[in-house]
């Protein structure tokens, strides 16, 4: 992903840039009434009364700020819900939710068009024409605002709740998991064997590596007539000595190339699902987790998050059958390792899920499942889990018929696959 295209996303997911730029346009509706009410015909046979429309716009600022207060305490209390039943990480997902956004947005776009159109009434002189613009501002407000209303009080009724909490992160997680880029090697060449010598690329903080623009590396090395390999895909967590990549060849690289080098890699204190499929899995393992604690007790949620993950890396193992086209030959990139992968998705699950029967079995089958999708690669880190879960799952059991059927199905996951 493109440095622009990464900030982009970033920009989506904030709840105060959409009224920022709306609140804009709607200051630009009031500005342009003024200025270009002379291009109207001089005698209209609808007109507007200056008392009627200044009532009206009050009407709606007051309507619209109790509105948009309400609307932004719900929201809050929505986020709150996430961080404390879900995972706080997944806070971020649940505040894209375009719905919620799009409301917020009507609501204090219209509030700001009523206030700045008060004022601007007040103190300037629009004629009937100024007017009769200013009312046609007004009516798209109110139109957009019932409309958005109507949306968001069906869509805030479930905000918040595991269910819908669930769906979202699995859409956004699904989105990454559903790309070739990402699952693949990002465009670049796949990174095979040892990293050959060259210039270090060293880290300049301390922090997550966010995303890392390929399409800037492998013009850079192109110039160079070089090849970038890099260390790390995003999502991993470096300090200052450890190495994002590494030059190899090609004429050595002035100052102006190493900056452009150091600004392909975006770094930051948190990880993004978008460029990094690694920490949907991470998500999902912490709302299992929560949901197996005493506290909780919920291992129904832990259940779809077996089922859910099962759908996530099925994808993953689909894209790894597919030939990656290779758009940025001057780069590689390590691919994931699927033992990273169950790793993340799997370790709190089978460790705080051992003492539960149900969430056992069930962990058993998905592990059993992914054993058989043909990856032998895949299938060896199942097979690992499943050992993993079975001593954990021995040791926390107190039944032993339990502890037999546990015995069975994961013997049934060494099996899978073999004809």
């Amino acid at each position: 992903m493109t440095k622009i295209e990464f900030i982009l996303r970033e920009l989506r997911a904030k709840l105060w840039v959409k009224p920022s730029v709306m609140g804009l346009l709607a200051v630009g509706w009031v500005i342009l009434a003024y200025a270009y009410a002379s291009l109207l015909p001089e005698k209209l046979e609808f007109g507007v009364k200056r008392d009627i429309l200044l009532n009206l716009l009050g009407i709606l600022a007051s309507t619209m700020l109790t509105v948009a207060t309400f609307s932004v305490s719900a929201m809050v209390g929505a986020y709150s819900a996430v961080s404390t039943t879900a995972t706080p990480r997944a806070t971020r997902i649940v505040m894209s939710d375009r719905t919620s956004q799009n409301a917020l947005t009507s609501f204090l776009s219209a509030f700001i068009y009523a206030i700045v159109a008060l004022v601007a009434l007040s103190i300037l002189e629009y004629g009937n024409n100024g007017r009769l613009l200013l009312f046609i501002g007004y009516v798209v407000m109110v139109v957009w605002v019932l409309v958005s209303f109507v949306k968001w009080v069906d869509r805030v009724s479930n905000l918040g709740r595991m269910g819908d909490t669930l769906e979202r992160v699995e859409a956004a997680c699904g989105e990454a998991f559903s790309s070739p880029v990402l699952m693949g090697t990002l465009g670049a060449r796949s990174a095979e064997g040892e990293a050959p010598a060259g210039t270090e690329i060293l880290s300049e903080q301390l922090a997550y590596l966010r995303n890392v623009d390929v399409s800037a590396l492998d013009a850079v090395a192109g110039e160079l007539g070089a090849l970038i390999r890099l260390h790390c895909r995003p999502g991993a967590f470096v300090d200052k000595m450890d190495s994002l990549a590494v030059l190899v060849g090609g004429k050595k690289p002035d100052e102006e190339a190493m900056r452009r080098i150091h600004a392909a890699f975006q770094m930051g204190d948190s990880r993004r699902v978008e460029v990094d499929p690694r920490f949907g899995l991470v998500m999902f393992a912490e709302i299992a987790d929560r949901a197996l604690s005493p506290g909780v007790n919920d291992p129904g949620t832990a259940i779809s998050v077996l089922g859910t993950l099962v759908r996530l890396l099925e994808k993953w193992n689909c894209h790894t059958r597919e030939r990656e086209e290779v758009r940025f030959k001057n780069v590689e990139v390590p691919p994931f390792d699927p033992q990273d992968l169950m790793d993340d998705a799997f370790t709190a699950i089978s460790r705080d899920g051992a003492g539960i029967f149900e969430v056992g079995v069930r962990l058993q089958k998905t592990l059993q499942t992914l054993a058989k999708l043909g990856n032998p690669e895949l299938r060896a880190a199942a097979i690992r889990h499943s050992r993993l879960a079975l001593e954990q799952s021995d040791a926390a059991l107190g039944t032993e018929e339990h502890r037999m059927i546990i015995h069975k199905l994961a013997t049934a996951v060494g099996g899978a696959g073999e004809c």
